[in-house]
């Protein structure tokens, strides 16, 4: 199971563990401990069944313990033949059939109103509550006590018959108000549950052994649903980690050349303000960095509580207006922009996101071109698959294919210091694969040729 350093690592996944593996014992026991019970109700309701019914007919009890006494058979009911007993109803048109060998009255069948065989037993007991001597005590049923409380309820009982074995019998005790034998009283009527109860014992061994098996599987099951329920926590965790530590990480640089041209202002009281123009620029560049991160930082954290996309119908001309403003931003910076639209009619999707997209991407292609270096942005509706396809080619360095895996984590720049000089904090990338997420779409970064990148979003 787990050991002491996975504890110590993750104790929150230990915690989810024990939960669910608690829940699951919680849950296997109580079934096992239902199961049992239903099983041992339903094993003795066919044989309760039948006590009650002879119960509510003390006559049969004392006519058939005189046949068994007659006979001495082991069986509580002596039945003639049926063709016998017919003719001797016919004869003596009574309830009862007389035998052949003597005058000794039997019942007649009660086959189809009780299930009444050899495995039942009968005690008869005088007004005393004492047990009248049986004909065949092989089985010790003289040993059957009696007790006035267990009138009229069903109740076990266990004997112990000459070869020292128990029997076991589920019986009840009822009384007879009017006998053909005196000084009888009370009888017991006892159906022996011995082969019941094996039957029982094996079904409980089987049925816990599968609860058991069940057990240790959810032991299993427990460390996986652990698991699972556990790791977004720890990669929120770790996420979380990682964006306080590059956050502090970016927020130190600025913050100390803050503090170094304040303190050489300081040093210098008597300086012109032509004279520190250098050191102020300088600071001023350095908040304007910081309140760019710090509103990156915030846009971040309004996206990781999730974006709700506000689609509305969006017309061919939107990306006109959009890429004519990039192109002044573009001359401004020295570089050459083209673009290419080809959407014909009218898409639907979010207005403000899909802006916000396209100039982070086109922002990005600026800032890793070189000068009089070209962007091209082109964007057009897939023929087989109707997707929204957002294009932005640069002519710069180009991305390694070890750092494609990495450039839309937070912070992640392939050259940190030649970001830092153009004003990136590492953000922006992330921010676009959130958008694109949002819209349901897919973002891609694949080389240009001769050179440069192709950053390609298909939204649906």
């Amino acid at each position: 199971m787990w050991s002491k350093k996975n504890k110590k690592k993750y104790p929150g996944n230990f915690s989810y563990f024990l939960r669910y593996f608690g829940t699951f014992t919680i849950i296997f026991s109580m079934m096992t401990l239902i199961i049992l019970q239903i099983t041992r109700t339903i094993m003795y309701q066919s044989v309760d069944d039948d006590l009650r019914v002879i119960s509510n007919n003390p006559e049969w009890v004392m006519e058939y313990s005189i046949v068994k006494s007659y006979y001495g058979k082991n069986s509580l009911i002596f039945l003639p033949d049926k063709e016998k007993t017919e003719n001797d109803k016919q004869e003596n048109s009574s309830d009862t059939v007389s035998s052949s060998d003597s005058n000794v009255r039997v019942p007649a069948p009660l086959s189809e109103k009780v299930n009444i065989g050899a495995n039942t037993e009968i005690v008869l007991f005088d007004t005393d509550g004492k047990a009248i001597a049986q004909e065949n005590d092989f089985q010790g049923l003289d040993s059957i006590d009696f007790r006035e409380s267990d009138l009229g309820r069903i109740t076990f009982y266990e004997t112990q018959n000459v070869a020292k074995h128990i029997e076991k019998y589920r019986g009840i005790l009822i009384e007879l108000n009017q006998t053909d034998i005196p000084n009888v009283r009370y009888a017991a009527v006892l159906t022996n549950v011995n082969q019941l109860e094996q039957a029982s014992k094996t079904n409980e061994r089987i049925i816990l052994m599968v609860m058991i098996g069940f057990w240790f599987i959810s032991l299993i099951a427990s460390q996986y649903l652990a698991s699972v329920s556990v790791k977004p926590l720890i990669d929120s965790i770790e996420k979380q980690k990682t964006f306080v530590e590059n956050a502090s990480h970016e927020l130190r640089t600025p913050l100390a050349v803050l503090q170094n041209r304040l303190e050489n202002l300081f040093r210098k009281p008597e300086a012109t303000i032509l004279e520190t123009s250098e050191s102020i620029a300088s600071s001023l560049e350095e908040v304007r960095n910081m309140r760019l991160l710090t509103t990156n930082l915030l846009n971040l954290a309004r996206r990781d509580d999730g974006l709700s996309p506000e689609i509305v119908e969006i017309e061919p001309a939107f990306f006109d207006a959009i890429f004519e403003n990039y192109s002044i931003i573009a001359e401004e910076n020295g570089k050459n922009l083209t673009w290419n639209n080809q959407v014909t009619k009218v898409i639907k999707s979010d207005k403000t996101l899909l802006r916000q997209l396209v100039t982070i991407l086109f922002d990005n292609a600026v800032k890793y071109t070189e000068e009089d270096g070209t962007i091209q942005l082109n964007v057009f509706v897939g023929k087989k698959d109707k997707q929204l396809v957002v294009q932005v080619a640069d002519n710069g360095p180009g991305i390694r294919d070890s750092d494609k895996t990495h450039i839309f984590e937070r912070f992640y720049r392939v050259d940190k210091a030649r970001t830092r000089q153009k004003g990136g904090f590492g953000l922006g990338l992330s921010l676009a694969k959130q958008i694109v997420e949002a819209l349901k779409g897919t973002i891609v970064v694949k080389d240009n040729q001769p050179r440069g990148t192709i950053f390609e979003v298909r939204l649906k």
